[in-house]
């Protein structure tokens, strides 16, 4: 390990950007699914529907639907399962309406898990994790054509 390594690890830290929309959610939203839902609305064209944790009976999911696909690129990268290590255990699936809302074709996604509860919410909580990680990696966003602006962030 370089001497210096700590200090750099310290400056990056201060660099560190995360992602934060400026939606505020009503009291009946389960509280496990905040964080993913914040991080995922602060992509630019994803745009969370419906959410729930599954109150350990059921898989953790949440449903949106996507304006750009930049942003549902940066979504399904982030849990690839080449990327995020519970990736084997997410599954992004799509589904279609029968009514335009809003100007967007009824097509949307659905985002779960493959566990149930406490199991379920740690890796939700890792997904934000990755997709700050992913925010955060200057080569994949050069790489990708991604830019911050594409995203909202602190």
């Amino acid at each position: 390990m370089r001497k210096d390594s700590k200090k750099i690890s310290e400056f990056e830290k201060k660099n560190v950007k995360i992602l934060k929309s400026n939606i505020l959610y009503d009291g009946e939203m389960d509280k496990e699914c905040i964080p993913l839902c914040n991080a995922m609305n602060a992509v630019k064209g994803i745009i969370t529907t419906e959410s729930c944790c599954g109150h350990g009976k059921a898989p953790f999911k949440i449903f949106f639907k996507v304006t750009s696909f930049k942003g549902l690129f940066f979504i399904t990268r982030c849990i690839d399962r080449r990327y995020f290590k519970y990736g084997y255990k997410w599954t992004c699936e799509i589904t279609v309406g029968d009514m335009i809302i809003d100007g967007i074709l009824p097509t949307f996604f659905y985002l779960h898990s493959e566990d149930v509860g406490e199991e379920a919410y740690k890796q939700a909580n890792d997904l934000v994790k990755n997709m700050n990680l992913h925010l955060n990696h200057k080569n994949f966003m050069k790489g990708f054509g991604l830019d911050l602006e594409d995203f909202e962030w602190e």
